[in-house]
């Protein structure tokens, strides 16, 4: 699925990315302006250092392999965005896989994901949502689709922002 993801960013149909079926001949219509979508500038997804790969310790057991519960890691990225008005508005999606560790077990795993856009040093939007992910018993790992529809700033800064997406085990709450 994550292959698919990637192949549609190099669609000509940039809807193609995130809705497949999307036909080339269906124009986007922006709800609040009801004209036709004009797509800008859309910055690339960058993971920092870091970021790609989380692991889960048990409680207590920080830094001992034993102690692992899971491991996540963001194998493919890919984004599609449009303009609203003043405001450009992308769906970033994020796709991977959660191990279980030696100290995990089935269930459902929340992975700590962030998405932000920095101009320079200022954050412009800056979100940590926790992802679901269920492990299945007897299941070695299991893939996962993060998305995020309402990454959104100024549509002017487009061309000068850096946008980030990532695992952080940080607060859940905005810098």
């Amino acid at each position: 699925m994550g292959a698919a993801l990637i192949a549609g960013c190099t669609s000509a149909d940039p809807r193609a990315v995130l809705s497949p079926g999307a036909g080339a001949q269906q124009a986007a219509i922006d709800p609040v302006t009801n004209s036709e979508v004009i797509q800008g500038t859309c910055p690339q997804i960058t993971l920092r250092e870091g970021t790609a790969y989380y692991s889960q310790f048990a409680k207590g057991g920080d830094g001992d392999p034993t102690k692992i519960m899971h491991q996540a890691s963001i194998s493919d990225t890919t984004r599609q965005c449009r303009i609203s008005g003043d405001q450009m508005i992308i769906t970033v999606a994020a796709s991977g896989r959660v191990v279980a560790g030696p100290a995990g077990k089935a269930g459902q795993v929340e992975l700590p994901v962030r998405v932000a856009v920095l101009e320079g040093e200022k954050v412009l939007y800056s979100e940590l949502q926790k992802h679901p992910v269920t492990l299945l018993e007897g299941m070695p790992a299991e893939r996962f689709i993060y998305t995020n529809t309402s990454v959104t700033f100024p549509a002017a800064s487009a061309r000068a922002v850096k946008l980030y997406v990532g695992f952080d085990p940080g607060p859940y709450n905005t810098p």
